[in-house]
């Protein structure tokens, strides 16, 4: 496993401050979901966990090394991102783009070996792509271009996958299978960290809710622990009610109304 922290982070961009003395440790081997208003800093916090963007203050560390002194190569092998919206690469094959998350560990123009090949096979089988290997990317569904960047992220062979908003724009039995593909991923020892809107996914499917609002880390803890009435209160300015459903744990949201609505 990776462990994965920060401590004190300040990030933002040119002179705008978003993240605010934000501290936290991912916990290792399971699901994190990220949840807050819109602006709140999700994105930001994960691309400064990725190194896509340099902290102003405190600092990132990847298994107790400042995250900024490390080879990108050595990041990379670390931990694979998959941003809000990736590119739609015509004229590529699913296979093809999914060897690219093999890219960090190719030296020079060596080209891929053996053990990429299982891995990219592996990735393919996981997110049950196989079939539509052969396929370009533009003639697949959404729900089936977003297994394809899923599985160039597991093709990179990392402990921790970043997703932001995996499941944006698609319908909700895709949803339901991206979120359903993340529970197997992370059963079989991936640590997984994600932002999501729907506040009902992320405690059905979480182990552990990070809650942001004006890029300060206001809540940490088990959906139960988080998803409370005065959280959402907090949280969202929200007066929720909860429902959990018997044989789990995981509260539900069955309706809210703004704060103070009468």
């Amino acid at each position: 496993m990776t462990k994965l922290q920060t401590n004190d982070l300040c990030a933002g961009y040119e002179k705008k401050a978003v993240l605010n003395d934000v501290t936290i440790e991912i916990p290792e081997g399971q699901i994190t979901s990220l949840i807050g208003p819109n602006g709140s800093g999700k994105s930001t916090l994960l691309k400064a966990l990725a190194r896509i963007l340099q902290p102003t203050s405190g600092v990132i560390t990847l298994d107790d090394e400042n995250i900024s002194t490390l080879d990108t190569r050595v990041v990379a092998q670390k931990i694979a991102s998959l941003a809000q919206s990736s590119s739609q690469v015509a004229g590529l094959s699913v296979e093809e783009i999914v060897a690219y998350g093999r890219f960090p560990y190719q030296k020079g123009f060596s080209g891929l070996k053996e053990r990429d090949l299982e891995l990219i096979e592996w990735a393919l089988a996981a997110t049950n792509l196989t079939h539509l290997k052969e396929r370009g990317l533009l003639t697949l569904s959404g729900g089936q271009q977003q297994r394809v960047w899923i599985a160039m992220a597991l093709a990179q062979d990392t402990d921790i996958l970043i997703l932001d908003e995996p499941i944006t724009y698609l319908d909700p039995a895709h949803q339901l299978e991206i979120l359903q593909l993340l529970t197997k991923i992370n059963r079989e020892g991936k640590t997984i960290l994600m932002t999501i809107h729907d506040l009902n996914h992320a405690s059905r499917f979480s182990d552990h809710i990070l809650g942001m609002k004006t890029g300060e880390l206001l809540l940490q803890g088990s959906p139960a622990e988080v998803f409370t009435k005065a959280n959402m209160q907090l949280l969202f300015d929200i007066e929720a009610t909860f429902f959990t459903p018997a044989g789990t744990k995981n509260p539900l949201i069955v309706q809210y109304d703004l704060k103070g609505a009468s």
